[in-house]
């Protein structure tokens, strides 16, 4: 028979117990407490210190105060504070933009461009029934000016945003075209072209995110130059069509992807992955979230994923993906490394500001924010080959990359043709060039 136990002693041992407890509860209270009093008084800091800024402007600044822009200016500022690359704060009408490019639609111009050496814009592509083909821009034009100002003086960056705008508007610009040379000419580079002025009627004009080409005999390549909402009904047709022609595997190419929408990018990847998870977050709580995941049935064909320094955001979710189903190889440089969630918060004036609020983790539940996704066979450009990569004038037998990606797939067993004037040891591709 056990021994009885005190039962003031008993007592004794409760009372200590409560009192720790109260201990402990008072202290994590009065932490929590002051925690919160610090952080109020450090706001209310922050709120004095920018209501004597406001005060001595209105006093003393011999400008013209504008309440809505100088609103705008300190909620963006206080949005660059937080040291977040990926934040910022959209003006009401910035906002509307953002929203408007997410679309498949925009309202534009309807070109692609780089900055040249001089700081000018030089034509990559001209987008089909746009209204600058409409205008006859032509790939390889440079936009010196626009509505008479030189692209120098507005800068690169706000010259592109000027391209799209309001459905009827107008913008006049000023383009050099290179004029075809004989071979012996040794005519100046500004004598081999011709200077005019087109005026293009900013319209709705639809993004060409998906080409693609055979190469190689019987490799199917896809192109994706951005994941938009037309994007996977895009790329299942062309996909579609390069099986039809006996499609030996995929390179799907993601260079130079500047991501896009991750529901795009996954309802692409559902095309090609057997069941499972393809999407997750984790938020400041730590809380693992499935955002995406794929269905039963995929494509049964090997898949090579070109990527480089400028792959982003869900091109890389979509990468990862790929390597982690074991579906295929990364070919090319790591990427971006841009991996947060990054949400749009609408505010009550129209306004918004974009947060990273969750980091995406791959399959093993990793990150790569800040790091990127390694290739599997590296590969890289030349400077030369670099630059005409971005102008679209890189042809597919002189693209490394695109030929290590064919050679990706004879490493997975597709049966790549060996078709005169390629070599199948090194997966060399045709001349061809990619079509819509």
């Amino acid at each position: 028979m056990g021994k009885k136990f005190p039962l003031g002693a008993a007592i004794s041992i409760s009372a200590v117990t409560a009192a720790v407890t109260v201990s402990l509860t008072y202290v994590y209270a009065m932490n929590s407490f002051n925690s919160k009093v610090a952080d109020i008084n450090e706001r209310q800091a922050m709120y004095q210190k920018l209501s004597e800024i406001d005060q001595k402007a209105r006093q003393d600044y011999i400008g013209t105060i504008d309440d809505a822009s100088l609103t705008d200016g300190i909620c963006a500022g206080y949005v660059a504070g937080l040291g977040d690359s990926h934040a910022q704060y959209l003006s009401a009408r910035k906002y509307k933009e953002y929203l408007a490019a997410n679309s498949s639609k925009s309202i534009g111009v309807g070109i692609k461009t780089v900055q040249d050496e001089d700081g000018n814009m030089e034509v990559t592509e001209v987008l089909p029934n746009s209204p600058a083909e409409k205008a006859g821009i032509k790939k390889g034009d440079v936009i010196v000016t626009m509505d008479g100002k030189e692209i120098v003086r507005i800068t690169y960056g706000d010259a592109l945003n000027k391209l799209d705008g309001t459905a009827g508007t107008k913008v006049a610009l000023g383009v050099l075209r290179p004029k075809a040379q004989p071979v012996s000419s040794s005519s100046s580079a500004a004598a081999a072209s011709e200077r005019m002025t087109l005026t293009v009627t900013r319209a709705e004009y639809t993004e060409q995110t998906v080409t693609h080409s055979m190469i190689n005999g019987n490799a199917a390549y896809l192109k994706i130059s951005e994941f938009t909402q037309d994007t996977p009904a895009k790329f299942s047709s062309s996909l579609n069509k390069l099986l039809g022609e006996g499609a030996c595997g995929l390179v799907v190419d993601l260079r130079n992807n500047p991501g896009g929408s991750v529901e795009a990018a996954a309802k692409v990847l559902d095309v090609l992955l057997p069941a499972g998870n393809t999407v997750s977050s984790r938020d400041k709580s730590g809380k693992v979230t499935v955002e995406y995941a794929s269905k039963s049935g995929e494509v049964d064909l090997p898949v090579s994923v070109l990527i480089n320094g400028s792959t982003y955001g869900a091109a890389e979710i979509f990468a990862a993906d790929i390597r982690d189903f074991k579906k295929g190889l990364l070919v090319g440089e790591k990427t971006a490394g841009y991996g947060t969630k990054d949400e749009a918060v609408p505010l009550s004036d129209g306004s918004a500001m974009i947060l990273s609020v969750a980091d995406y983790l791959t399959l093993g539940g990793k990150t790569f924010n800040g790091t990127g996704i390694g290739a599997d066979m590296n590969k890289s450009l030349t400077a030369e080959q670099e630059n005409k990569l971005i102008r679209s004038r890189l042809p597919f037998a002189e693209d490394p990359q695109i030929q290590a990606g064919v050679t990706a797939l004879i490493r997975q067993g597709a049966a790549v043709r060996q078709v005169p004037g390629t070599s199948s040891s090194s997966g060399a591709a045709t001349s061809q060039s990619p079509a819509d």
